[in-house]
């Protein structure tokens, strides 16, 4: 029997619409859904090719125990028992990562049993990892950390600024709205990164800048506009603050002294300055209308020891240049995984409850009432810093749910080695992955096609998934694993069991949407009538909320945080490891590729991994296009093969982050982080490429990576 099952897609932070057809219980393909209205019927390579992982027979579907060193099947009682008898004695060393692949509904589940059953607010996800110094930025600039506006202000605003990201590869819905205001509309378009990317092609301004170098150019561009009158002063005045000290760092330099720092030329940043402060009208922009412009960032800016600062100098544009809180405008930190805007809402971050809520007394008064508990008031420890302080004892135990720190964390040797000192270690995933090969126990997760729930996407929509296909094997979703493994603890804990005992994921999302304002008037019924609803929400009879900022901030004035430019990374090449490594994604995978390297149809477009090198240092290398190279740092090494061009500066190196053949760029990354967002520098680092030899020839990764005989 034939079936469509409408749901969203589970991989980047774009939200399409997808139609699940089913055929015997089997996906047979995937088509895009018309009516969604962050898609309009579109979808990318993987969305549309991507979903045979759910069915894929490497899937999870038993739970796994270590006896005598090895993993083996045991029942769900036996499993669970064991995690609850274990995690009992970690209460005072525990962490947790979530997943942003998972629903907003596992999200919710999985924080309230860390800070209710384990006493702990050490719970974090990949927006460590990605976005955590935006969030930051935008907390303290601002007051919220969210996207401020919608994906149609992408085709209706007069400029879009893309900074630090590839949209063609990330978010290729996205490009496409973006391509098309720039071909239907005239929309002005201002492309910066350190490769040229395929989006380029359509820019007005293309500006290479010198990896690690960001807040020079944005304090460029500022100066810029500064210079020429630019400045929408009645914004500055009525609804900012800071703005005067703020100016007075940026002018501490010429705008030809900027663009020298970065490495770009000054006139053509004059040019992107004057089109994002005063773009000119796109075509069929209402007369009542002012022209607005469009800033959205990616990795490119944030994964760098100074990220919050490269951060801050965007959004100190935005200000200046009043391009905030109307149509045609706003800020974007594009969001990379499916749901990492939700698992933050929903609030697996160490710092805040969900919604973003301080640990207030009051805030916190309202939780514990509705949990009949207590709840620890401590901010917890951030994700990055859970890893490196198993070396200390301060984690001793960790539970994993839908991550693979072992190919996510950089400097996966040193990862590696800290992994295996932990005394306790539970993945919960779809697949025995890098991290889950070194756990004592292994819970059997089901994936997005296997139950309901709500993703929230890079525009504040929240969107509803439906189960599509039975569940594999004994799999479960997470928030019925977390339930069933809390009611187990409970007692032991003063807490009652009745507080994990959900019949739907209906009802999880309900008590969610209650303890958090901006969710508060979204409900499953809402959903199914409306389709999806962007937050904040705060009352069953709000229509949603298109953009952020329309009449204040929720800090009140907005602020001006002035920055200047450090030194572009914490490691620099030398002479042994002459070249810059830039690290990113491919279209045909996502992210470290644990679900994408289980799709034939992508893996045959990319099967191994591509070093894109300049052709001047090439020749110099003697190494060819195809050719096979290895490409080292401090840390270890990876095999790939070269592409020569000069969409990368010379000096640079490009490597996707996902693993192919045992190589994975994050056996090369450094483990130096940003302040506070702790998030480490994957974007800059010192290599050497050589072409390969036949004695490289079995030449993977770091330090072997044993397991853990317990």
């Amino acid at each position: 029997m034939e079936r469509k099952t409408v749901s969203t897609c589970p991989f980047c932070g774009v939200g399409c619409g997808i139609v699940v057809h089913t055929r015997d219980d089997r996906i047979t393909w995937v088509d895009d859904d018309p009516a969604n209205p962050s898609s309009r019927g579109m979808l990318c390579v993987k969305g549309r090719f991507g979903i045979p992982f759910v069915q894929h027979p490497d899937r999870l579907t038993t739970p796994l125990v270590r006896r005598d060193g090895e993993l083996q099947p045991a029942s769900w009682d036996e499993a669970l028992d064991l995690v609850a008898e274990r995690l009992l004695d970690y209460r005072g060393a525990f962490g947790s990562f979530a997943s942003a692949k998972a629903t907003n509904e596992d999200a919710f589940v999985q924080q309230k049993f860390v800070r209710l059953v384990m006493g702990t607010n050490n719970i974090d996800h990949c927006t460590r990892l990605c976005h955590s110094p935006s969030v930051e930025a935008m907390l303290v600039q601002l007051g919220s950390g969210a996207t401020s506006n919608s994906y149609i202000d992408y085709e209706e605003a007069s400029c879009l600024v893309v900074v630090g990201c590839d949209p063609d590869s990330n978010h290729p819905v996205i490009a496409s709205r973006m391509r098309k205001a720039v071909d239907d509309y005239g929309t002005k378009l201002v492309v910066v990164n350190p490769k040229r990317i395929d989006l380029a092609s359509r820019a007005d301004v293309f500006l290479q800048p010198a990896p690690g170098t960001d807040v020079a150019l944005s304090n460029g561009m500022a100066r810029a506009i500064l210079d020429e009158g630019l400045e929408d002063r009645g914004f500055i005045a009525a609804r900012t603050e800071g703005f005067e000290a703020w100016r007075a760092v940026v002018m501490e330099r010429t705008v030809e002294e900027y663009a020298q720092a970065c490495g770009v030329d000054p006139h053509a940043l004059r040019l992107a300055a004057r089109l994002y402060a005063r773009p000119p009208a796109r075509r069929g922009l209402p007369a009542d209308e002012r022209p607005g412009s469009c800033l959205a960032w990616g990795m490119g800016i944030t994964q760098h020891t100074h990220g919050t600062d490269n951060a801050h100098a965007l959004i100190n544009l935005a200000l200046l240049a009043g391009h905030l809180g109307r149509p045609g405008c706003g800020i974007s930190p594009l969001r990379g995984q499916n749901n990492v805007q939700g698992c933050g809402d929903a609030g697996c971050i160490p710092d805040s409850l969900p919604g973003y809520q301080p640990y207030r007394d009051d805030v916190a008064a309202r939780f514990e009432e509705a949990w009949h508990a207590g709840i620890p008031r401590e901010p917890g420890i951030k994700a990055t810093d859970m890893v490196e302080r198993i070396a200390t004892g301060e984690i001793r135990a960790m539970y994993i749910v839908g991550e693979n720190p072992l190919l996510s964390e950089p400097n996966l040797a040193h990862a590696g080695d800290l992994f295996r000192r932990l005394d306790f270690l539970v993945v919960q995933d779809l697949f025995l992955h890098e991290t889950a090969e070194l756990a004592d126990v292994v819970l059997p997760a089901c994936s997005f096609a296997e139950k309901d729930g709500t993703f929230t996407n890079s525009e504040r929509r929240v969107q509803r998934v439906r189960q599509a296909v039975p569940r594999v094997g004994q799999s479960r979703a997470d928030w019925e694993i977390i339930c069933d493994l809390a009611r187990r603890m409970a007692p032991h804990v003063g807490v009652d069991p009745g507080q994990f005992a959900y019949r739907s994921a209906a009802d999880v999302f309900a008590e969610m949407a209650w303890l958090t304002p901006q969710l508060r008037g979204i409900s499953y019924e809402r959903l199914e009538r409306e389709g999806g609803i962007q937050w904040p929400c705060p009352s069953p009879d709000h229509p949603g909320t298109r953009y952020l900022y329309a009449e204040s901030f929720p800090r009140g004035l907005g602020k001006f945080v002035p920055v200047r430019q450090a030194a572009p990374a914490a490691e620099l090449p030398d002479a042994d490891y002459p070249l810059i490594l830039n690290t990113g994604r491919v279209l045909y995978h996502w992210h470290g590729g644990t679900l994408t390297r289980r799709v034939q149809a992508l893996l045959d477009q990319v099967s191994e991994v591509p070093v894109t090198i300049h052709p001047g240092d090439a020749e110099r290398l003697g190494i060819a296009d195809g050719d096979e190279v290895v490409v080292r740092s401090r840390r270890g090494r990876l095999t790939g093969r070269a592409v020569v061009t000069d969409a990368v500066r010379a000096g640079s190196v490009f490597v996707p982050f996902v693993k192919l053949r045992e190589s994975a760029a994050n056996f090369l990354t450094n483990n130096a982080y940003d302040e506070p967002s702790r998030i480490p520098e994957y974007k800059v680092c010192a290599v050497r490429v050589e072409k390969k030899r036949p004695r490289d020839s079995a030449l993977t990764g770091g330090q072997p990576t044993a397991s853990r005989d317990r």
